[in-house]
């Protein structure tokens, strides 16, 4: 017991050192965590925002959208009583849970792969409260309410979860369990329901786990297949019998996705605009912290004892200026603002990693079979899964990607525990890394939630509660407050009773909800589509999809009415000119210009 050697077999130091990773996380853990339940109930966004909840409201009487999302947290939202809080709250509990299940399935696999690694079940909490506390990059800069994005991340994870449960067995001998199996069916079952682009990052997995299960042979990837594929159908039938028939969903998600066949990206555009901006983010993080992914190759390297002096300096200088460049370059800051520069921190993290692993490898310091064909094809893929469950966004990748920063938070994890035989400088140098990269995350998503929340006043500045049913306790900014509940007793004879068809041109799918309306067409609107609008409308009133309420929609514009909305009004039998007029000066209505129909509002006018 002197030594510090206590009955388990673990030294006291090693107890310490996990303790203090469980406490480190589970400080970044809180933060998060506490703050994204502090601010649930504060902020709207009328844009993103508003048109996923829009969407959601609308689930079953609006086939026409870009995926099935809606159908997904639709049902949800309509059993928390359309109560936007509960919706966020759920999504919060999603979060929290699916990453603690990805922690706990990849320690207990690198448990077997790690044989050597300390006899207590601490060693495992300390791998799973760490890679909880990446789970916070959820919330460095996205809106509070769930989207397609959450589901494809939480489900990539999910499903890797699962492919690490039959990995694990596969390593003991031991048949794969069937739970899990039907499990990764099922998740992706739900994905591909959520965003059809998933299909790139499920194939990844897929492969993935054919390589695993072949480690017992064609049978065994046979039957993970068809386990799986019973999961993928039980999710079919289950939407179409309980959620929306299929021969509903499946013409209305086709609709849109035949609208933007000639204006969207093609994949080749899309692979190029991912392939420059990620190139670029490499060259901002190389530049910013060059000196310190330099001191982690040469520390791995200083095994004499004249190169560990240097070794040393030269990673204290090389933390210092990483440090530096964090906060001076905006790296440890969250919210839209900030993508961009935030991420340059987290991917500095992660190529000390790739390099310390990297080098060791190539000089003998990786322990030797540690690892196999199986544990090297898993993580290979949790080093892509980031960027790659991000696949079909519009958007540059790393914004989608570094949310999925736990698998890289895991692999950091792979790699600490695999260069034992490495000098301490370069085991130190990793530790230090990774444990400032927790910390990043627990600055970044307060950053996000608190002082740069998603197209929002910072959180200090939303006191106000709106008489608005739909925004039920949500606080706003006290102007918009007043300007939402101005608006909403103008329109009240014109949108009474609720679910009046709208029109928002352009992303005002908020607006339309907090007037308690139904989307005409598309509940998406943006100004760089148009003629997407326009075949929404045309599409609605040409009758190939439904038209719950017969009422006139009213129109709302924030630009200029343009010959192309004249036109597609005109498809619905309606002439602009003749049956519409403004219900009141645009400075009596948010600046906005506002078209009622020209009965109704005769009727009005006293």
């Amino acid at each position: 017991m002197s030594s510090g050697v206590v009955p388990d077999g673990v030294t006291s130091r090693v107890r310490g050192g996990l303790w203090a990773v469980i406490a480190l996380a589970g400080v970044v853990i809180a933060v998060w965590v506490v703050t994204a339940a502090r601010t649930v109930d504060h902020g709207f966004d009328i844009t993103d925002e508003g048109y996923y909840l829009l969407s959601y409201r609308w689930w079953s009487s609006n086939p026409l959208a870009l995926t099935g999302i809606q159908y997904i947290y639709g049902p949800v939202f309509q059993l928390l009583g359309w109560d936007i809080v509960g919706l966020r709250v759920f999504r919060l509990v999603t979060v929290v849970l699916a990453h603690a299940f990805f922690g706990w399935s990849f320690m207990r696999w690198l448990r077997v792969r790690r044989p050597e690694a300390p006899k207590t079940r601490i060693w495992e909490v300390a791998g799973v409260a760490a890679i909880a506390a990446a789970g916070g990059m959820c919330y460095s800069w996205l809106p509070l309410s769930p989207a397609y994005n959450d589901v494809v991340l939480l489900g990539s994870i999910t499903v890797v979860s699962c492919v690490l449960w039959a990995a694990a067995a596969i390593e003991q001998d031991r048949k794969p369990p069937v739970w899990a199996l039907v499990l990764a069916g099922l998740v992706i079952g739900v994905m591909v329901v959520a965003k059809w682009s998933s299909v790139v990052v499920i194939g990844l997995i897929v492969v993935a786990a054919i390589v695993v299960l072949s480690g017992q042979g064609v049978k065994a990837v046979g039957r993970g297949i068809l386990w799986a594929l019973a999961g993928v159908v039980v999710v079919a039938i289950v939407v179409h019998l309980f959620v929306v028939s299929l021969t509903v969903a499946v013409p209305g998600v086709l609709a849109v996705n035949r609208f933007i066949a000639d204006t969207s990206y093609t994949p080749a555009t899309l692979i190029q605009m991912y392939w420059t901006t990620s190139t670029e983010l490499l060259g901002r993080t190389v530049k910013q912290h060059f000196s310190l992914l330099i001191a982690a190759a040469v520390a791995v390297v200083a095994r004499k004892p004249v190169l560990r002096i240097p070794a040393w300096l030269l990673t204290a200088a090389g933390l210092a200026v990483s440090v530096y460049q964090a906060l001076d370059k905006g790296g440890l800051q969250g919210g839209t603002a900030n993508n961009g520069k935030f991420q340059v921190t987290l991917l500095a993290a992660v190529l000390v990693a790739l390099i310390t692993a990297v080098t060791a490898l190539v000089t003998g310091q990786w322990s030797p079979g540690r690892e196999n064909l199986r544990s090297w094809v898993i993580l290979g893929l949790l080093a892509v899964l980031p960027f790659v469950q991000a696949f079909g966004t519009n958007t540059p990748p790393f914004m989608i990607g570094f949310n999925a920063f736990a698998a890289w938070a895991a692999l950091m994890i792979a790699v600490l525990t695999s260069i034992g035989k490495a000098p301490a400088v370069a085991r130190t140098t990793t530790a230090v890394v990774a444990a400032g990269a927790l910390v990043a995350v627990a600055a970044i998503s307060y950053g996000g939630l608190i002082l740069n929340p998603y197209r929002s006043e910072p959180y200090s500045e939303l006191t106000t509660a709106t008489d608005l049913k739909p925004l039920g306790d949500l606080k706003v900014a006290p102007a918009k407050a007043r300007r939402f509940d101005g608006l909403n007793n103008l329109l009240k004879p014109y949108t009474t009773p609720s679910g009046r068809p709208i029109i928002g041109f352009d992303k005002m799918a908020g607006t339309i909800l907090v007037l308690r309306g139904r989307p005409f067409g598309e509940a998406w609107i943006a100004p760089r589509e148009r003629q997407r609008t326009v075949a929404g409308i045309v599409e609605v009133c040409s009758g190939h999809q439904p038209r719950p309420d017969p009422r006139t929609p009213l129109l709302i514009f924030n630009r200029r009415v343009t010959q192309l909305d004249v036109e597609a009004l005109r498809s619905c039998g309606l002439d602009f000119k003749t049956d519409y007029e403004l219900v009141a000066p645009p400075s009596a209505t948010m600046n906005l210009l506002v078209y009622v129909p020209a009965a109704e509002l005769a009727r009005q006018t006293p």
